[in-house]
């Protein structure tokens, strides 16, 4: 029997609605996701959440430059309430990349996994970035389309589209 996981990437208050970087299917998700979670043993259910670097390097600089406004605000970066019962220290893994996987303490948790489901923001930022890493792991993804928002719906589809060609052998795509 495969071993399964589910992983929540960066479901942070930023992309509720009103919010700078809404996510137009966000409360939709947050539904899925919390629906989904309840399925997991809790031991098998990892959270990721971004934060700004503190000694940026590169193009980082420039993104601290252009998002300064958010890139330290305590609420905006903040988890999305409706999680925060199920966040501890053991599941929940900061990041200052797109790739979940650039955490070597969770990619070292998730090598254990034959499946990773992935839910999330953004579809075409760090959910996408997080689904080549798992591949390249070798790990088949489950991408639960409803659990992943993004800004539009178009991006949203743009990304399912990109990962066809990956589908079925990488990436298996759960319509429910």
């Amino acid at each position: 029997m495969k071993k399964e996981a589910l992983l929540v990437i960066d479901m942070q208050n930023i992309y509720l609605p009103g919010e700078k970087w809404e996510c137009g299917t966000i409360l939709s998700a947050i539904d899925y996701i919390d629906d989904i979670i309840g399925k997991f043993d809790s031991k098998d259910v990892f959270f990721t959440e971004f934060v700004s670097p503190k000694n940026p390097v590169g193009v980082w600089n420039d993104y601290l430059d252009k998002y300064s406004d958010v890139a330290y605000d305590d609420y905006l970066n903040d988890y999305i309430d409706r999680f925060k019962k199920y966040l501890n220290k053991d599941n929940l893994y900061s990041k200052s990349t797109y790739s979940s996987m650039k955490n070597i303490e969770l990619k070292n948790r998730l090598d254990k996994y034959d499946v990773i489901y992935v839910t999330g923001v953004t579809c075409d930022c760090c959910v996408l970035a997080t689904v080549y890493d798992l591949i390249d792991m070798g790990k088949k993804v489950i991408y639960c389309k409803k659990g992943i928002s993004g800004y539009t719906k178009k991006e949203e589809e743009a990304v399912v589209n990109s990962l066809n060609g990956l589908s079925p052998l990488h990436v298996v795509f759960k319509e429910d």
